[in-house]
């Protein structure tokens, strides 16, 4: 195995995702790779809430939709020469008020779909107080989004 292969899988091993793998080194990316990287995560952790959802787990739907959503608004962010991304590409980290700020100042679909993974985020993954319908209502707000990073 390639030493990065084993870096990354060490890392992985360790609980760190590949999102944050990602976050901390993207100040040494140019703009242009790293917006790539976080709209390819963007519509893979998509493609996983879908198939949570299809499973009924509330939970991991939730997680995964929001995280779909969070690597769009970094990928858009970073694509829109935004403060926001140059402030988290150099601390090597997105916050949720760089997300949020960031996510306003984006347009209104980013926005809606920012709100409604954040609702995902809390109620849906830390709180437990949703059910998979409320889940489901949220997907096309999501995907019009994951949607734009495409064209």
């Amino acid at each position: 195995m390639p030493a990065v292969d084993k870096a990354i899988s060490e890392l992985r091993s360790k609980g760190i995702d590949d999102a944050s793998i990602i976050d901390a080194l993207s100040k040494l990316l140019d703009p242009e790779t790293a917006w790539s990287i976080h709209a390819e995560l963007s519509l893979r952790f998509f493609n996983e809430g879908l198939q949570m959802v299809d499973k009924g787990d509330v939970v991991q739907a939730s997680e995964e939709l929001y995280k779909a959503v969070e690597e769009a608004v970094k990928a858009l962010a970073i694509r829109s020469n935004l403060p926001e991304a140059k402030e988290a590409m150099e601390g090597g980290r997105w916050t949720v008020s760089l997300l949020d700020e960031a996510s306003w100042k984006l347009g209104d679909d980013v926005e809606r779909a920012w709100v409604e993974a954040y609702f995902l985020h809390v109620n849906g993954f830390h709180e437990i107080r949703i059910g998979i319908d409320e889940v489901r209502k949220r997907i096309n707000v999501i995907k019009k989004l994951i949607d734009s990073l495409q064209q």
